[in-house]
């Protein structure tokens, strides 16, 4: 019998490339992957200003998980318009079922999804 072993790096690869997929209240189906530390860094200098306010951070910090909305790839939003947009297009149904789906993936612990979760 062969053992399987899988070197650090390997993990590493397929814990980034590991995604969720979560439905919201109106059935939409929105895929959840951890971002890359680059797409953090633009996220947080897309949003700007915004940023020293924990509110919105704490409000639109998940937001740099979503990568598709029913199959339809979503990229990192790069601008403060942007996040707006993404944050739009999701509404109060999204906002949920993201923030449901966070807990116990990504390294994000429950009751943990803000600002300080993302950054793990």
């Amino acid at each position: 019998m062969t053992n399987v072993t899988v070197t650090p790096s390997e993990r590493i690869i397929k814990e980034a490339a590991r995604e969720i997929t979560t439905q919201d209240a109106r059935g939409r189906e929105i895929t959840l992957r951890k971002p890359g530390p680059l797409n953090k860094l633009r996220f947080f200098e897309a949003m700007g200003e915004s940023s020293i306010n924990p509110l919105w951070s704490s409000v639109v910090s998940p937001l740099m998980f979503v990568s598709a909305i029913d199959g339809e790839t979503v990229l990192t939003p790069s601008t403060k318009r942007e996040i707006e947009a993404l944050y739009q297009r999701l509404d109060e149904d999204g906002m949920t079922a993201i923030g449901a789906a966070l807990p116990g993936n990504f390294g994000i612990s429950r009751g943990e999804v803000n600002e300080e979760a993302v950054k793990k």
